[in-house]
This record gives C-alpha cells, sequence and structure tokens, in this order.
C-alpha cells in the first residue's frame, strides 16, 4: 500500500489496519485524462475513491450535449448514478491522470457486522454521503436541463415570450419547491403580472400594481435586488399590505429576483412559499439565472419587434433608392435582407453603422508640411454628417465636411449619395465653387423628399500655404494662431445644396502656416444643449480650441467632444458631431 493510498483511508476515518484490509479487497486502477471511469447502464457495485487525481460528472441529454454537474478530488469517492425520472444519462470522466480504489459494496457490506464500531460509523457515513451525493446531482441536473431548455427556446422561439415565460414560472416553482411563481414587468409606473404558476389565486394575469416600495416586489424593482422575507405574514410593520394578503391568501416565504438590463430593473421573479421554509443558496443562483434569461428574451422580442418596423420602412424606401449608384444599391440591399433575417437590433445597427464607416476615409492621408486629424461621432448609430479628403496632386489636397438636414438612415443614404457627387466632381484645376454648383445640379435632380446639405470645400496646397474654400451654407472655418489666438474670418455668401437652382456661392481663402491651426465642424457641436437648454456655442468651441494652441490636433479634437459630453451632461447628444482639424507643423 502507497503511503497515499493509506493516507487517503485514513483521511476517510479508516485506520492503518482497515486501510490495509481495504487495499487487500480492493483494486486500484489507474485512468489517463479524459478515459471514461464509468458509463451508463450502472450496477452500484463499486464505489470509488479518488487517490489522486482527479474527475468530472457529466450529464448527456437528449441532444448529446454534454454538461459538467459535478467535480470531485483526492480524498473523494462517488458511485455510478442512474435518475429514471430525468431525461438525461450520466458518466464520470477523469480530467487529469487519475488513480482510483475500485472497493466492492458486497464486501464492505459483508465486513460490517465484525467490523468495529469505528468501521461502522465510517461506512455509514460514506453511504449516507453517497445518498446525499445522489440528491444533490439529481438536483443539479434538473437544474441544468431547465436551464439548457430555457435558452434553447430563446434561440427557437425569440418572439414567442408567453411560450418562454410559462416555462420558467413552471421551472422557478417546482425547482425551488414553491407553491406558487411569477413574473411581472414593468409597465411605465406599474407592474404587470405576465406570466404565473401554482393555484394561488392572488394577482392573476394581466393584473397591475403601481411600483413602490410599500410591497415586496415593489421595492425589489425600485431598489434593483434581491428580497428573502421568510414569513410575509409576520412582516405587517414593514409589509403591511403584503402581510395582510399573505394571511389572506396564506403565502408565508417569499423570495423576488430584479429582471435588470443596463442596471434599470424591468421587472421581476417571484415565488412563494405557503410554509415558512428558507430559500436556499443554489435555489437563489437558479432564480437569478432564471432571471437573466428571462432578461434576454424580453430584449429579444424587443429588438425583434424593432427590427420587423425597420425592415418595414427600409422596404418603404426601397423604391426610392432605385436611381443611385451601383454599389450603394448593392450594399442597402445586401443589409435589407440580413436584417429581416436577424432577431437582433444590435446586429443591424452594427451592420449599417459599419455601412457608413465605409463611406469615409479608412485613414487620415499624410499631407507635406501639415498633421491632420478628422473624427464623426452620430447622434445615432448612422448619422447624416460627414468628411472627405481627396488628393488631387503632390502639393494639394481637397478637404470637405458637410451635414445632411436629417438623421438615422434616411440622412446616411442621403450623405452616401452626396459624397458620391462630391468625388466625381472634385478634379485638380477645379476650383471649390465649380465642384459645389456640379453637385447641387445632381441633387435638384435626383432629391424629391426636400432633403438639403449643408458643406464646406476647400484646397489646401502647402506651397503657398493657402486654403481656398466655399461653403455652401456651412459653418465658418476657425483659425487659431500658435499662442492660441482666434481669427475671425469673413462670412462670404453661401447657400445649402439640393433647395436652389441658381446658388450664391462665394469663394474665400486664408494662409494655414507658421503653427496655425483650423477645425472645421458641424453644428452638433455648437448646438449642443445642457440641462438649462444652454448651448454649447461658438464660444464654447472657441474657449476649448484656444487653450490648446501647442497640443496635436487628435488631442484638440478628442478635447472638443469631451468638452461637448461634459457641457449636455446626462443629456442624450441630439445631433450628429464631426470635426476635422488641420494644424502646419512646417517640413
Amino acid at each position: 500500500m502507497t503511503r497515499k493510498t493509506e493516507l487517503t483511508l485514513v483521511g476517510l476515518g479508516f485506520t492503518a489496519e482497515e486501510s490495509n484490509k481495504i487495499v487487500e479487497n480492493s483494486i486500484i486502477r489507474f485512468y489517463p485524462r479524459n478515459s471514461v471511469i464509468l458509463s451508463p447502464p450502472f450496477t452500484g457495485e463499486s464505489v470509488f475513491i479518488i487517490i489522486e487525481g482527479g474527475v468530472q460528472v457529466l450529464a448527456i441529454n437528449s441532444e448529446n450535449e454534454e454538461v459538467t454537474i459535478a467535480h470531485y478530488k483526492n480524498g473523494e469517492y462517488f458511485v455510478g448514478i442512474e435518475f429514471s425520472d430525468i431525461p438525461n444519462t450520466t458518466l464520470v470522466r477523469a480530467i487529469e491522470p487519475s488513480r482510483l480504489l475500485e472497493l466492492r459494496m458486497n464486501w464492505l457490506k459483508t465486513l460490517l457486522p465484525q467490523a468495529s464500531a469505528s468501521v461502522k460509523q465510517v461506512a455509514e457515513n460514506m453511504f449516507k454521503g453517497l445518498e446525499k451525493q445522489g440528491a444533490k446531482l439529481s438536483e443539479a441536473i434538473q437544474q441544468k436541463q431547465a436551464i439548457t431548455d430555457i435558452l434553447r427556446a430563446i434561440s427557437t422561439s425569440p418572439s414567442d415570450l408567453n411560450l418562454l415565460l410559462t416555462a420558467v414560472v413552471e421551472n422557478a416553482a417546482n425547482l425551488c419547491d414553491a407553491n406558487d411563481a411569477g413574473i411581472m414587468q414593468v409597465d411605465n409606473d406599474h407592474l404587470v403580472m405576465v406570466a404565473k404558476y401554482g393555484p394561488s389565486q392572488l394577482w392573476p394575469i394581466g393584473w397591475k400594481r403601481k411600483i413602490s416600495r410599500d410591497w415586496v416586489t415593489g421595492r425589489t424593482v425600485v431598489d434593483c435586488k434581491s428580497i428573502h422575507i421568510l414569513d410575509l405574514q409576520a412582516e405587517s410593520s414593514e409589509f403591511p399590505e403584503g402581510a395582510g394578503y399573505a394571511k389572506k391568501y396564506g403565502h408565508r416565504t417569499v423570495y423576488t429576483v430584479p429582471l435588470t438590463r443596463e442596471g434599470v430593473a424591468i421587472g421581476a421573479i417571484l415565488i412563494r412559499r405557503f410554509k415558512v421554509a428558507p430559500v436556499t443558496e443554489k435555489q437563489r443562483d437558479l432564480l437569478r439565472t432564471f432571471s437573466d434569461q428571462v432578461t434576454i428574451a424580453i430584449e429579444n422580442v424587443r429588438l425583434f419587434n424593432e427590427i420587423n418596423e425597420k425592415s418595414i420602412q427600409l422596404k418603404e424606401q426601397s423604391g426610392e433608392l432605385a436611381q443611385w449608384n451601383d454599389k450603394l444599391e448593392f450594399r442597402v440591399a445586401e443589409q435589407v435582407a440580413q436584417l429581416e433575417q436577424f432577431a437582433k437590433l444590435e446586429h443591424e445597427l452594427k451592420v449599417a453603422s459599419d455601412i457608413q464607416k465605409s463611406m469615409l476615409p479608412r485613414t487620415i492621408p499624410e499631407f507635406e508640411g501639415y498633421e491632420i486629424y478628422a473624427n464623426m461621432i452620430p447622434a445615432k448609430t448612422v448619422g447624416g454628417d460627414f468628411y472627405d479628403f481627396i488628393p488631387l496632386s503632390d502639393d494639394s489636397l481637397a478637404i470637405a465636411i458637410g451635414d445632411v438636414a436629417d438623421k438615422g438612415f434616411p440622412a446616411a443614404l442621403f450623405m452616401a449619395m452626396v459624397r458620391s457627387f462630391l468625388r466625381a466632381e472634385t478634379h485638380h484645376g477645379v476650383s471649390p465653387k465649380k465642384v459645389l454648383e456640379g453637385v447641387n445640379n445632381h441633387l435638384l435632380e435626383l432629391n424629391d423628399k426636400d432633403i438639403f446639405v449643408t458643406i464646406l470645400l476647400g484646397i489646401l496646397n502647402n506651397k503657398t500655404k493657402q486654403f481656398t474654400y466655399t461653403r455652401a451654407g456651412h459653418e465658418l472655418p476657425v483659425l487659431v494662431d500658435f499662442k492660441g489666438s482666434v481669427k475671425q474670418l469673413h462670412k462670404g455668401k453661401g447657400q445649402a445644396l439640393g433647395v436652389f437652382d441658381k446658388l450664391t456661392l462665394d469663394e474665400e481663402h486664408f494662409n494655414l502656416s507658421d503653427k496655425s491651426m483650423m477645425v472645421l465642424y458641424t453644428d452638433g457641436i455648437t448646438d449642443a444643449i445642457n440641462g438649462d437648454n444652454q448651448m454649447f456655442g461658438l464660444q464654447g468651441l472657441l474657449h476649448t480650441v484656444s487653450d490648446m494652441p501647442q497640443q496635436s490636433v487628435g488631442c484638440v479634437c478628442e478635447e472638443l467632444f469631451r468638452a461637448v459630453n461634459k457641457h449636455q451632461s446626462h443629456l442624450p447628444q441630439y445631433d450628429d458631431m464631426t470635426v476635422i482639424a488641420v494644424k502646419a507643423v512646417g517640413v
């Protein structure tokens, strides 16, 4: 007998002499990693004591999926267990090289009549331990089977919420030894019973009550945390109305778990017992898991409905896209087809956002003598702001920034069309004014929805250090010298594109040199408001950029976004925000 074997048996309560006798009448087996130790059918003829190594107990469901339900290590023991009332089989597998002592149950039982009192006690403890082990494994399998069934229902029937909620409350009641279970969902300032299981007539499906801390489930939602009441009938001072209901309908122990999304309670699961019996930690964990699953299901239905609505909207708009360029038409059609197939709004919005990002420059161009940075943050997942850089020659770079007078999908699609026209019209030797006049003509032919766009298009020459631009209804550039002083630029004439047959446009220019910096922006920056309805304004922009004349253009732009977000505080972003910064850095 090895030292490890002796220590293991002594650790179970046997003496050294008894341990030797056990080893003489047992078999010591070695199992490599991942080898199966026991599989159905189980005879229960042997108990396995782990000398070294470790094993896992796996449940295999009807889909042949394996789920780990228990682990055993050095000094612990197990037998094969089969559960006739559960649609699972189980097997035991080594999770590392393991050495096990196989002890025949018949021999152990034969030994007991003439064994010492201490051996009888150890054996009795082992038998009781195996009974408890079986009960725990049975409970674990039932819980994991319930969780698996619910997850499968979520994935296969994302829009059938009632079926899923009914399954959850039934499993919650049965697996948590409760007489009654229910799910309540937030509806404005009320909670509504949306699923129920059990004989209690209290709170039928559809019952509604105002949310407050005066009743248990209401307090769970307000405080966004679980509540365990051992005997609600005895809680008259804390929950007077709830205690009254408990006395009338007979329930005693109550446990509630919030359904939370992004830290906010959107409902709760509750179980009730007609006896005073504390809810165990395992049962609480199970209910918390159910809570997570119900939250996912509710969110899936919400997203599923939103996707259907957006799919309908996109179908209605598809007829208006017939004359757009082939590339955009292909991408939009591809995304519409995907949106009709997916059941999650996040996926749909991510795809739309990727489309818009693909319309923007993938990289900021390197232009000799200048440092350039740009960024756009849409108010929604997609928006109508855009910027572009079009190299014209080694010493000329066209820079554009625009703002479509709309938000969301229509603005993003219109923005893509404008950008295509802008790139088609911009060529070396063609002035910004002529380019914008050409873009305007294209828009007047295609735009029947009265959507317009403001654009500032300029050409930067790194030889002359001159920036020549035309402003079609867009905000003026901001020019800051290396000391932080802001130069006021002349506000020439400039009308938005897509509205007037004959445009009035001026062409302006200024020198961008000597470490000076130019900032171009959309009105989402200046028009951002705070809780007092005060705009960030041009003064907010000037104050921010004038404090950073020596910083990199990337730092200036991101600090400007941070300043706007700080100004808005908790309010949502109302409009798209875009910033381009160009600084003369010399050669």
